[in-house]
């Protein structure tokens, strides 16, 4: 009894660890979608509203992209039809010349014809008058009977030979108006199926100008919803950033023609066009000559800058990047100068607080900042 109660509790306790992993294999799997789910949008768009835009933005390009693609296929489609529509009338052209070629010989026949019947008229006439009413006094004004067969055979041998020419030239050109009219109505088919594929090709450019205009639209809204969403992330990078006295400053920033309009467009040095990352790594490399690459979210940059051998310090110094931790994905600034009193003069990207046109993905200088608000890291100091 006691064996079967071992081996009951032992099938027991081997469920139980199952349902606890099963229970455990779930819950990793919901914080891995959570994950993923929070992984889906921008860096520092945390807020609902930016969230909203972002989804926005993201279904206004899929429309916009499907527009586009619907045109582009649609021009495949008019290219194709262009090229029948010119097939046609080559073909048109060709049969055209057939047919001026057939008329110039019918022409030319329909003359013939008319000398043929001319000439048979006269012959008539000519025999008509040099004939004798009555076959005896002709019979008799010939010197013999063989004499008068020679006549009455030669009249009649030169009405057969002028009837028979004018009746094949009247066949001749009855063949060729048959001829003529097969090529004008191959013409006239043509010309139909030209006609018909010119309606259907300007159709096809009509839809092709909508997609575009739906294209364009959509891509407008797209911009318009990224530009709320960057809104959005320059307002939590400002939570953390909103020290000092906003001032023009100077912006060398090669991309600046770009901003804030391009704000999520690309990576270039160091980040995303227009964003904190990208400015400061074109400062590193301007001032430097250093490349960043790779280095992360902002809040990361002093992690990956201290493995690298550089030193990242609590202390600021003119040309060193300030960085910060605070909030989901940090922010990165260049420190243009160190004040007497200790403040610092700094210059930034896709903060709005310090930003003159208020706008996320935009240029920005603050001054007599307080530095204990940051870290930095001092490009041109090494520890190895």
């Amino acid at each position: 009894m006691v064996k079967s109660q071992h081996k009951t509790f032992g099938l027991r306790g081997a469920l139980a660890i199952l349902a606890v992993l099963v229970i455990g294999v779930t819950i990793g799997f919901n914080v891995l979608r959570d994950d993923s789910d929070v992984n889906a949008y921008p860096a520092g768009c945390v807020s609902q509203a930016c969230r909203e835009a972002a989804d926005a933005a993201a279904a206004a390009e899929s429309k916009a992209t499907a527009a586009a693609n619907n045109a582009q296929t649609l021009e495949g489609e008019v290219e194709r039809l262009n090229a029948e529509i010119a097939s046609l009338e080559a073909d048109i052209v060709a049969n055209q010349a057939i047919a001026d070629d057939l008329s110039a010989q019918i022409a030319e026949n329909e003359a013939k014809l008319e000398l043929q019947q001319a000439a048979l008229a006269h012959m008539l006439v000519e025999m008509h008058f040099e004939s004798e009413p009555d076959a005896i006094i002709l019979l008799a004004g010939s010197s013999s009977i063989g004499d008068y067969a020679e006549k009455q055979s030669r009249q009649n041998n030169a009405k057969t030979q002028v009837a028979s020419s004018a009746e094949a030239i009247r066949e001749l050109k009855e063949s060729l108006s048959q001829q003529k009219a097969s090529v004008d109505a191959l013409i006239e088919s043509a010309e139909a199926s030209r006609a018909e594929i010119t309606v259907k090709r300007n159709r096809q450019n009509a839809l092709i100008a909508k997609y575009e205009n739906d294209s364009a639209a959509y891509e407008r809204d797209a911009a318009a919803a990224r530009e709320t969403m960057q809104r959005e992330i320059a307002a939590e990078i400002a939570k953390y950033n909103s020290g000092g006295v906003v001032g023009e400053g100077y912006n060398s920033y090669p991309y600046a023609d770009r901003c804030p309009r391009d704000n999520v467009g690309y990576i270039v040095v160091g980040g995303y066009v227009c964003q904190c990352t990208s400015y400061a790594g074109w400062k590193a490399q301007e001032f430097y000559g250093i490349y960043i690459s790779s280095w992360g979210d902002a809040k990361n940059w002093g992690a990956s800058a201290s493995r690298l051998g550089y030193v990242v310090d609590n202390i600021p110094t003119a040309h060193s990047i300030a960085y910060s931790t605070s909030g989901i994905y940090g922010h990165v600034m260049w420190v243009e100068s160190v004040n007497a009193n200790g403040t610092i003069n700094i210059s930034e990207y896709n903060n709005y607080a310090s930003s003159k046109s208020g706008l996320p993905g935009d240029f920005g200088a603050r001054y007599n900042v307080n530095p204990a608000l940051y870290r930095y890291i001092h490009l041109d100091q090494k520890k190895w």
